[in-house]
């Protein structure tokens, strides 16, 4: 049972890697518009998430180092793709929200900080979510899809089935299957 969860610990990072790397490959080959800005909050919001998991206890932060890995590669992507770059008040929230998981984190303990991350990590995608409201794109609906299969694995790979292993898989399930539905 320990070789399965580790081999779907592993799996969520891989997956939680390639999927939305490949997005930022084809957002930079068909040079589709991105707001940089909302995937560098992404990106930022990764890398805490993936901070917060290893000061955490979390053994095996696959899923959390493939998305910094992937967040990299399509901020990439977008900044070669002939992207904008808008800061708005969706992002300066997010930001203030990561300020606000740190100091939670450090003061009260990892459960308040990490619902404040996943509260930032759902305020972030608000941008990406009307974009889709105006325009769906049923043709990248795979890329969540992927994602809440990775999210799944993370969940099921965890080592322990507490609140600070699993909360951020269970977030980014529920974020990623909203974000499925808007695609259609």
């Amino acid at each position: 049972m320990e070789r399965f969860r580790w081999h779907a610990a592993l799996w969520s990072g891989i997956l939680g890697f390639l999927v939305p790397t490949y997005f930022g490959y084809t957002l930079y080959v068909n040079k589709m518009p991105q707001n940089i800005a909302t995937w560098g909050m992404v990106l930022a919001l990764d890398v805490l998430g993936l901070v917060l998991a290893i000061k955490d206890g979390n053994k095996k932060p696959y899923m959390q180092i493939g998305w910094v890995l992937a967040a990299t590669c399509i901020f990439v992507g977008a900044f070669f793709s002939e992207s904008i770059s808008v800061w708005g008040l969706t992002e300066t929230i997010s930001v203030l929200m990561c300020i606000v998981a740190v100091i939670l984190w450090q003061t009260l303990g990892p459960k308040p900080g990490l619902v404040s991350y996943v509260t930032a990590m759902w305020i972030s995608f608000v941008p990406l979510a009307m974009d889709y409201l105006k325009e769906p794109q049923s043709s990248i609906a795979w890329l969540w899809q992927l994602t809440i299969v990775s999210c799944l694995l993370a969940v099921v790979g965890a080592e322990k089935k507490d609140f600070t292993n699993t909360f951020v898989p269970w977030g980014c399930i529920g974020l990623n299957v909203v974000m499925w539905y808007l695609c259609l």
